[in-house]
């Protein structure tokens, strides 16, 4: 997973709701899609996380560790990278792992979703609940 180390700029966050924790998404490689519908779906079922596209207060990096296919099935390890904005401070890593069956693009994809959606569920939401209280 690649930090950003300067790849692109962030600028100063908005906070246009107190209420809510603003968090930016960055997902790449041949699983960025289901990596991004992963962490959307993981974030939709947080009430207090709002995605955004820009000047977000929060930076997930979500990124396929590793991708594997052992007989009819897929396995998959996917790394979350939690970010404070702007200066890229880090917050926390979650890392999880899942199986699919299938040997196909699909069943990678699927593999990668599922994981993605149930580490911002379970093991960021910390991390962002804890970012959201110490900014009130």
């Amino acid at each position: 997973m690649a930090a950003c180390g300067g790849a692109h700029h962030h600028e100063a966050p908005a906070i246009r709701d107190p209420h809510k924790l603003h968090v930016e998404v960055n997902a790449g490689g041949s699983h960025g899609d289901a990596l991004r519908a992963g962490a959307a779906d993981g974030l939709s079922r947080l009430r207090f996380a709002l995605p955004v596209e820009d000047r977000g207060e929060i930076e997930l990096q979500v990124d396929v560790a590793e991708l594997d296919v052992m007989g009819n099935v897929t396995v998959c390890k996917v790394k979350v990278l939690v970010l404070r904005l702007p200066g890229h401070s880090m917050l926390g890593i979650a890392e999880g792992s899942a199986r699919a069956g299938g040997t196909g693009d699909e069943a990678g994809d699927a593999c990668v979703e599922r994981v993605a959606a149930t580490l911002i569920r379970g093991r960021v939401r910390p991390l962002l609940k804890r970012q959201l209280r110490a900014r009130r």
